[in-house]
């Protein structure tokens, strides 16, 4: 049969691509094998861990920033430095909270989501407190700022965090925390 080839009898070209010998050939196996775990454990995607990273790089950040402003005196009276000081922390207090809300939440157990919930409760009514803190401040009202400094010295953030994972929210003199 002339035109057909018979399959047993054809000379196949060698696949140079594709054969490795030697440290090579193990090289390649190991690299491969790295390949498919790293697709297998990284394939869920975004996780607690993720999450505790960017919360703690964001924490972290607007610690830097806050210390860079000049605190008042001590013992601040209420009014013009104060004020001052506050009219520069809050907009970063509020800043860190954004941010840390619009991080994705990664799936978890229930406790972890019940105390994440209650993280961001306790971060709403910080910035709130430091809102208000401004105020009282502005307005040279002592009574107001003293109370509200003992209310974010009493939040449960700092424990609420340190729960969760986070190092940098929890740390006391952090913004979430609130140093007042």
């Amino acid at each position: 049969m002339q035109g057909r080839l018979d399959p047993a009898s054809a000379v196949r070209p060698p696949l140079v691509c594709c054969v490795v010998s030697g440290a090579r050939q193990a090289r390649f196996y190991g690299q491969l094998a790295l390949a498919v775990m790293v697709a297998g454990c990284g394939g869920s995607g975004y996780t607690k861990s993720d999450f505790v990273a960017r919360a703690d790089a964001i924490c972290t950040s607007t610690l830097r920033q806050a210390r860079a402003l000049t605190p008042p005196a001590s013992t601040p009276q209420p009014g013009g430095a104060l004020a001052a000081y506050l009219g520069q922390l809050v907009p970063l207090v509020q800043s860190e909270a954004d941010q840390l809300r619009a991080l994705k939440r990664p799936s978890g157990n229930s406790r972890d989501s019940a105390t994440l919930t209650a993280y961001y409760a306790a971060l709403a009514q910080i910035v709130a407190n430091y809102r208000q803190l401004e105020a009282a401040a502005r307005r040279s009202d002592t009574q107001t700022v003293t109370d509200v400094e003992a209310t974010l010295r009493a939040s449960p953030i700092a424990d609420l965090a340190a729960s969760y994972g986070l190092q940098s929210c929890a740390t006391p003199g952090s913004t979430s925390v609130g140093s007042a």
